[in-house]
This record gives C-alpha cells, sequence and structure tokens, in this order.
C-alpha cells in the first residue's frame, strides 16, 4: 500500500470518528439562497429586523458614505455572523447593567459619537469581507481551536473560533457568542450567513490600557506585571495602535499601488491598508509571582521583584536601585524581554510551512523542529520560539539535542533540564488575552535572559527567514498572506528596520505558498530597480566571529546582482567580498533564459559521504554551500535544499562582532537594469566554532 492510499484511509478514518461524535441537528431550515444577496435575506426574515435597521445607518467606514446595508446588496464574498433582535436586545441589556446607555432601547440613545460607536459594534464586527481573496468561512472550514481568522472584520478586528467540548458543533466567536446550530451556512449570491445568538463584541482595549488598568486589580492575574510595565514607562508605547499618518496615505491615494517588473513586463501590487503596531507579551502570572515572593499579591512592589531579581542572581551588571526606565535597570532588562514588537496570534507563534516531512495542507502534528528567532524590545536581545514533535507545544528560548547526523531524522534526541524553555500555554483554559494591538500569554516560570541563553544561542547556527527582522509583516497579517508591494520610504516608510536608500527601488513581499517555490516557507522579499536598501539586523548573542550566509534561489531568470556592505555604521556600512551574482546556482547560470556553466563545484550527493564532503568543503571554498535540508521545495516531498542545485547559499560576511552593537547590511544594485531583482529569503548568522570545529562538523540541517 502506498502512502496516498494510507494517508486518503486515514483521512476517512478521521472525518467517520468526527461524524460519529456529532449531534444530531435539525437541518430542515438550511437551505441555498444563492439567487438572492445577503441584504435580501436578512431583510425577508425578521429576526434581523434591528440588524437591518441598524445595517442601513453605518457607513462602511469614515471616509465612506456607503452604507453596509447597500455594500452587502453588491457582489462580495462575505460572512455575515448575523445577530438577531433578541441577540442585540440581551447586547443592550449589558450595557444597561453596565452605566453605559440608561435604557435598553436602540431608539432612546441619542444620536452622537456613542450611537455611533455602537453602530460599529454591531455591524462591523459581524461582518468578514473575503472579497480580495474569495475567502467566506462555513461551519466546517473555520480555524481550529483559540486560532484567528485570516480575514479580518470591517472594523478591521480579528476575531477567534472556540469548540465546546461537549460537542464539536457547538461552536463560540470569541469566546462567547454562540453560532445558531440550526440556521448557519445560508448561501447567497455574495456570500454566507451565520445566525447568531449574541453580538459580537470585540475588545478595543490595547495593551498599554489593560495593563495599567490591571495593575491595582489582583483579580486579573497579571497585576504584578501592570505594577512592573507602568514602572518602567512602557504603558504609552504599548497605547499605540497604528500609524495614523500612514492611514491618511493611503485613504487619499498617496500610497496606492507599487509597479513590480516580471522581465520588461510590468504589473502594479496593492499597498498594504494599514500600518499597524502591535506587541506580544509572555508574562509570569500573579500566582508566580505570589509564590516566589511569599506574599499577598496586593502588598508585592516592583522594589520587592527589582530585590528578587537581585537574589537570583539575574542580570548581575546591572543597575538594581530606583530608575526603572533606564535600560540597564534591572527591572527594566527583565520586563522588556519579556516584550516582542508584533502581535503574535496563538497558531503564528511559529510557522509551519515547508520544513522536512510536513505538508501544510495535510500535516497536524510537527514533523521536524521549526523555530524563529526574534529580537525582544528594550536592550536588543534574542528570543526563541521553538516548536518540535517531542517538545508537546510552543517553547521560549528551548536548546535540545537534535539528531542532525547526516543520516540523521532532526528529531529531538534528549533535552537538558536548564534548557528545556519555558512552555507557552495557548489553550482556552488559561488568561491568553488578545487585544486590539497585542496579545498575552501566560507563563509560570520566571523569562531571563541569562548567561546560559546566550552560551546557547552563540554555539549554534541561527537561520532567520528575512521576515522575523520585520514586525510589521506580523502586525498587518501580510506574511503568508498575499504578495503585495510598498511605498518608497520618500512618500511615507513603512518599516522600522528597513531603510530604502534610493527612489528607484520597488519593494515587495511575494507569497509564494502552494507555487512550489524552493524557498524556506514558502515566501520571499523581491527588490527591483536600481536598489539600494539597508537592513538593521538581529545582534549576535556572544563577541566572536560570525559568517553571515544568504540563502538564494535561482529559480527565476530575472535575478541580479548586488554588493553586500555590512557594518555598525547604517549611513556608511563597508564592502564584504565581490558582488554577489543571484543568476548563479549550483551547476548553471541563468542569465535571461540563456544558461552557462557554473563553476561553484556544486555535485548532488553520492552514497559517499566522505566524498560529499569534499564537494562541500570545495563549494565552501568557492563562497558557496549546499542548501539546508531542512525544507523541501514541494511541501511533505523529498526534494530538499541540499538536493537542488537552484538553492545555493553565498557565504557574504565572515567576520568579528560584538555583543550589544547593531549591525546593519546593505544590498545595492550594480547593474542599471530596472528588473533585475535582489532575491532575499532567509540568513545564517554562523559562529566560528559551528562553521569551523576540527571535531563536530556544521550538519547538513
Amino acid at each position: 500500500m502506498n502512502r496516498k492510499t494510507i494517508w486518503a484511509l486515514m483521512a476517512l478514518l478521521c472525518i467517520l470518528a468526527l461524524n460519529a461524535c456529532k449531534e444530531s441537528i435539525d437541518e430542515s431550515s438550511r437551505y441555498v439562497y444563492k439567487e438572492r444577496t445577503i441584504a435580501d435575506y436578512l431583510t425577508t426574515h425578521e429576526q434581523f429586523t434591528d440588524y437591518v435597521e441598524i445595517m442601513k445607518e453605518t457607513p462602511l467606514s469614515d471616509y465612506s458614505s456607503t452604507s453596509v446595508y447597500q455594500r452587502l446588496t453588491a457582489y462580495g464574498y462575505f460572512t455575515c455572523f448575523a445577530p438577531t433582535n433578541d441577540a442585540i436586545s440581551i447586547y443592550m441589556d449589558s450595557l444597561t447593567q453596565k452605566g453605559l446607555i440608561e435604557q435598553p432601547c436602540w431608539d432612546s440613545i441619542p444620536e452622537g459619537e456613542l450611537k455611533d460607536s455602537l453602530r460599529r459594534v454591531i455591524v462591523l464586527s459581524s461582518i468578514l469581507d473575503g472579497t480580495e481573496t474569495k475567502t467566506i468561512y462555513h461551519s466546517w472550514d473555520l480555524p481550529r481551536e483559540n486560532e484567528e481568522f485570516l480575514t479580518p472584520t470591517m472594523s478591521d478586528r480579528k476575531l477567534s473560533v472556540h469548540y465546546s467540548r461537549l460537542s464539536h458543533d457547538s461552536i463560540y466567536i470569541d469566546r462567547v457568542c454562540p453560532i445558531s446550530l440550526k440556521n448557519r451556512d445560508i448561501e447567497t449570491q455574495n456570500g454566507l450567513i451565520h445566525e447568531m445568538g449574541y453580538v459580537i463584541n470585540p475588545s478595543d482595549e490595547t495593551l498599554g490600557s489593560l495593563m495599567f488598568r490591571w495593575r491595582n486589580d489582583p483579580s486579573s492575574g497579571y497585576s504584578v506585571m501592570g505594577k512592573l510595565l507602568t514602572a518602567c514607562n512602557l504603558i504609552d508605547t504599548l497605547r499605540r495602535t497604528r500609524d495614523e499618518v500612514y492611514e491618511v496615505l493611503r485613504v487619499t491615494g498617496v500610497i496606492d499601488r507599487v509597479p513590480i517588473m516580471w522581465g520588461e513586463a510590468t504589473d502594479t501590487y496593492p499597498t498594504p491598508e494599514h500600518r499597524k503596531l502591535g506587541y506580544t507579551l509572555f508574562a509570569e502570572t500573579d500566582q508566580f509571582w505570589a509564590d516566589a515572593l511569599g506574599k499577598d499579591v496586593v502588598d508585592i512592589t516592583v522594589e520587592d521583584v527589582a530585590e528578587w531579581l537581585e537574589d537570583q542572581g539575574y542580570y548581575p551588571d546591572a543597575a538594581s536601585k530606583g530608575q526603572y526606565t533606564k535600560e540597564n535597570n534591572i527591572v527594566n532588562l527583565f520586563v522588556t524581554y519579556h516584550l516582542l514588537p508584533m502581535r503574535i496570534p496563538a497558531d503564528r507563534l511559529v510557522i509551519h510551512y515547508n520544513e522536512k516531512g510536513y505538508n501544510y495542507q495535510t500535516s497536524m502534528a510537527p514533523t521536524i523542529p521549526v523555530w524563529a528567532y526574534y529580537t525582544t524590545m528594550g536592550r536588543r536581545r534574542l528570543l526563541e520560539l521553538f516548536e518540535s514533535r517531542e517538545s508537546n507545544g510552543v517553547f521560549l528560548n528551548r536548546f535540545p539535542e537534535l539528531n542532525n547526523a547526516i543520516h540523521g531524522n532532526y528529531h529531538e534526541v534528549s533535552c537538558d533540564e536548564d534548557k528545556k524553555g519555558i512552555y507557552v500555554n495557548t489553550t482556552a483554559d488559561v488568561n491568553v488575552l488578545k487585544l486590539v494591538n497585542g496579545m498575552v500569554y501566560p507563563i509560570t516560570e520566571p523569562l531571563v535572559y541569562t548567561e546560559n541563553t546566550a552560551n546557547c544561542f552563540a554555539r549554534m547556527r541561527l537561520r532567520y527567514n528575512v521576515l522575523d527582522f520585520l514586525p510589521e509583516m506580523i502586525n498587518n497579517d501580510l506574511r503568508g498572506y498575499k504578495s503585495i508591494g510598498f511605498a518608497n520610504d520618500e512618500i511615507h516608510p513603512y518599516f522600522n528596520d528597513v531603510t530604502i536608500n534610493s527612489k528607484e527601488t520597488r519593494f515587495a513581499y511575494l507569497c509564494g505558498r502552494g507555487s512550489g517555490w524552493p524557498n524556506y516557507q514558502g515566501d520571499e522579499l523581491n527588490i527591483q530597480g536600481i536598489y539600494d536598501v539597508t537592513f538593521r539586523v538581529p545582534p549576535v548573542p556572544r563577541t566572536g566571529t560570525y559568517e553571515i550566509r544568504m540563502g538564494v534561489s535561482t529559480e527565476s531568470s530575472w535575478r541580479g546582482i548586488c554588493q553586500v556592505y555590512f557594518g555598525t555604521d547604517p549611513t556608511n556600512p563597508v564592502p564584504s567580498g565581490i558582488p554577489v551574482d543571484m543568476a548563479l546556482g549550483g551547476q548553471k547560470r541563468n542569465l535571461n533564459g540563456t544558461i552557462y556553466e557554473s563553476n561553484v563545484g556544486w555535485e548532488p550527493d553520492t552514497d559517499d559521504d566522505d566524498y560529499n564532503a569534499e564537494v562541500d568543503k570545495r563549494m565552501r571554498n568557492n563562497g558557496f554551500m549546499k542548501g539546508p535540508e531542512y525544507f523541501s521545495e514541494t511541501p511533505g516531498g523529498g526534494d530538499t535544499g541540499r538536493t537542488l542545485e537552484k538553492a545555493t547559499r553565498r557565504i557574504i560576511v565572515r567576520q568579528h562582532m560584538d555583543a550589544g552593537k547593531t549591525y546593519y547590511l546593505r544590498f545595492k544594485s550594480v547593474q542599471d537594469v530596472i528588473w533585475k531583482q535582489l532575491f532575499i529569503n532567509y540568513l545564517e548568522w554562523c559562529p566560528k566554532e559551528v562553521y569551523d570545529n576540527p571535531i563536530e562538523p556544521e550538519d547538513i540541517w
């Protein structure tokens, strides 16, 4: 029996098992309404009369006079979570009990800011517009437990899904809003309707405002962290939600579409709708602090935490007294290491796509380890998010021993107690906070950047998808979603850590998921024109000699030639080596469709490991390496980076680097052809003790 047959049988068994567990639901009133629109359906069904009237009064945005009702009479791909009259009545009662309105009656609320705000909550939060991606969400196509929809609401909020433990058919949006068991999946001409038993009301709370409010609320579970963030003067930073200047430029059309060239043909890509700001906080719970300090949570002070950190021997070189806002203060160093400048939902803590043995369309459990290395806020330090089959979840700073031999499987062999990391609990049973500009994940052990942590990072090859450098890609849901272009810095910068040095630069993100590209995690930055761009890169964990490699796919005949610069001065980094020819693969050079023989020394692996090592050595002498065994061109396939002559690595920098210093990589075109491409997918930082180890050579993974 072949593998495809086995997988098909397993899938069938899973479907039968799920069906056996489902409740018997009356489906007699479910029907297709494809000849009419969502607006037509809602208008002709009495349970939605209040919702329809409010929809007619609600504009699509502050910049549009078109009502939401009018939009739902037109073409599109909408998923409408429509609250009934009873659901709206329950919501109005809750507002009365909270003292926000005097009477639970819509007509009793005077026109003004409050009524406009309630309209936006009831209507804009209930509709997902998937027209651009042609996406609607049936009940059987919803995200998994605690995961967010890729498509935001019309109010630009992200909703999540939760399932009852008693029945998978009992589905809730944002934990408390039930989808009707009887009236769901109603298909119309322009989308889908799910009847709702409660108004979806996503929180408008920011991470900063919530933590400031909770600093005096021990029932919150995070009051100590609230006190620490307040003492470090981080609350205002954590209140920020988006770049309002960008909003105006985008709405007025100043920032619109970006020209991208495929050879000599020009296409245009849309720019991101927003430039949102976001944050992720890994926070010790109040229970942790009560146990660690032996005090009631109400009585714990910032000074208590500072003294405890000092007693534990954490951050021995830090200032321990007062001035918590200073970067070198012990509390500041502690708190900022818990913060990432990006909002990472639970299902994106690590990115699964084409790691060896994994197929993003069929796989559920991890195969080989997946990780991301991010730079924290405050003093710039590395924080790892890691998941493997053996870890049973995502961990912070986990450093296991891997079976990384030439013929190994790259699975965990063991993990020392002091390297096991901290478990990130994302289940519905714990207080994971999903805020407009942030995520909060509870942890039950202290998260500290210790000497041991730095040493572990310094003894390993660090492979980054270049998008890990760019928080804006995650904050604006651009990664793994769709291809998109970015306006020139002269109009308005989009990235904090990228400088576009010439107005001739055309900067785009290409999402290649499902396209069979030989790229790590399936995507890339594709930069064109007479380009000149500078990246601020992550810090090195320890002072020493490092090698920087650049993964290059020669899949396209439009790859260009660039000069690489590197150094601590962003305006004047030093040239590093000779220009990089990105059309040069392992066996051939693809120049505008004409094929030339390559001279880099690549040969396919043989059964002779010693000979393969000689080929690797020959390639290194030419500044090249084979691609890693880690990822596959085809998700789940056997065509790994190492087997592909078109997926090589280039050694672009080898030099001494200092921990604590900030470094920059600059890429500048050495051609005058505007459609030649700078391809950036992944970069590796490799310490000398790994790449030049006489006892244990660097692994092929």
